[in-house]
């Protein structure tokens, strides 16, 4: 889970799945269905738009979930845009609280929330992670909104911090040459970047010289991550890697070497190993041996997928790897495995595994998995609300919500079209 130390140094924990705060904390469909149709206490969106709760920030999705909660209880902006300056005085940590604000500011900006443009540029006029914000409205918003800030950005130019200042994206691209004070801090000196490709010191060597240098024990890891980098991406796949795979895995920087990238590459082949390891869970390629058969194996494996998904139910702190036995189960017509996949689609707060929980249980269970998905138009995942959109049942609640899909300012391309195409074919 994404560790989440406030300013005021507090604790938190999920409230159960069960209830509408923690199906709110978990962005589940049901309960944006909910909100959108019952009378809810806007203290429940407003916590859920200040403290970010996603497990895993880089894959798990909120914006458009939290912006259509504020827009169905008609939420005032105000506690959106006090937390917007009381985070932005904080320079440490602090939970995402100041990003999100920013973040669902501007998507509300983009469905017509005038109060929410005005907030944001006021902010780049007199807030101290002006140029944060600047940025982040700059690469969402039309130009006409953003580019008459120019004066005010060059007088504030002098006192920004140039690592913060990305000079390739708007809205610097834009006004670059434009006033001295801003190329001046898009000039400014900053850590440099080199963006030619990574050296390649064994590019051409032998294969023979290459496994030579992975069987030796004494070799240094900067060695074994060249060698395993030139398997990855520059060469045709190779089976001899099994044969050091083992010792490579049981040294202490197996994973920084990457080992396990160079062995994705070899696909079927690592079968039979993957099998041997699987039996293991104490084996270091244990969950990449489970991921290859998921993959790559056939159904006398589903016994190990099955023993991986008991397994990962007895970490109650650990909510990755489901994605990728779902996908498993669901080649191999698991039914047994579907009420477990229901369970963690109402419970898992990792949103970004939700497709994969639904793209399988329309495999192993269609029928019942179509009578949920209408709630799941409301999904926080745009994964699961493209799934919807295609295969819900066309109630004329359906209808209504797809239009609401296909027209929204905010939403997902591929939720759009998905949408459009149902309506239109129906």
């Amino acid at each position: 889970m994404t560790d989440d130390t406030d300013a005021e140094n507090d604790h938190w924990y999920y409230a159960p799945a069960k209830t509408l705060r923690g199906a709110l904390q978990r962005g589940c469909g049901a309960a944006g269905a909910w909100v959108a149709a019952h009378p809810v206490a806007p203290e429940l969106v407003v916590d859920c738009v200040r403290r970010d709760y996603r497990w895993d920030r880089q894959v798990d999705e909120r914006t458009v979930y939290l912006v259509r909660l504020v827009l169905d209880v008609e939420l005032s902006i105000d506690p959106i845009v006090d937390q917007l300056w009381r985070a932005g005085r904080n320079t440490g940590y602090d939970g995402n609280r100041f990003g999100q604000s920013v973040e669902v500011l501007a998507a509300l900006a983009r469905t017509g929330v005038t109060a929410a443009v005005d907030a944001l540029r006021q902010y780049v006029c007199e807030g101290e992670r002006w140029v944060e914000v600047l940025q982040a409205v700059a690469g969402h918003w039309p130009g006409e909104w953003w580019d008459d800030l120019a004066p005010i950005v060059a007088g504030r130019a002098a006192n920004a911090s140039p690592e913060d200042v990305f000079p390739g994206r708007e809205p610097w691209s834009r006004w670059a040459g434009s006033d001295r004070r801003i190329d001046v801090l898009i000039q400014r000196d900053r850590p440099p970047v080199d963006w030619r490709c990574p050296s390649l010191p064994h590019r051409g060597a032998p294969v023979s010289g290459l496994l030579s240098l992975l069987a030796d024990p004494d070799a240094p890891s900067e060695t074994l991550s060249a060698v395993l980098h030139e398997f990855a991406r520059h060469r045709d796949p190779e089976r001899r890697l099994l044969d050091v795979a083992d010792q490579l895995a049981a040294r202490p920087d197996a994973r920084a070497i990457g080992l396990v990238h160079a062995l994705t590459k070899l696909g079927p082949q690592t079968v039979r190993h993957a099998r041997q390891w699987a039996r293991s869970p104490s084996h270091p390629l244990w969950w990449r041996a489970v991921v290859m058969l998921t993959e790559h194996g056939d159904a006398a494996d589903v016994p190990a997928l099955l023993d991986a998904l008991d397994r990962l139910d007895s970490d109650k702190d650990e909510w990755c790897g489901y994605d990728d036995l779902a996908r498993g189960f669901a080649r191999w017509g698991v039914t047994e495995s579907a009420p477990r996949l229901r369970s963690l689609w109402r419970q898992s707060p990792h949103s970004y595994e939700r497709t994969a929980y639904v793209n399988a249980l329309l495999t192993l269970d269609p029928d019942s998995t179509r009578q949920w998905l209408p709630d799941a138009l409301a999904d926080c995942e745009g994964g699961v609300r493209v799934l919807a959109a295609r295969h819900a049942p066309l109630t004329g609640e359906v209808r209504r919500q797809l239009g609401r899909l296909r027209d929204s300012p905010i939403e997902n391309t591929d939720v759009r079209e998905s949408a459009a195409e149902r309506l239109a074919s129906a």
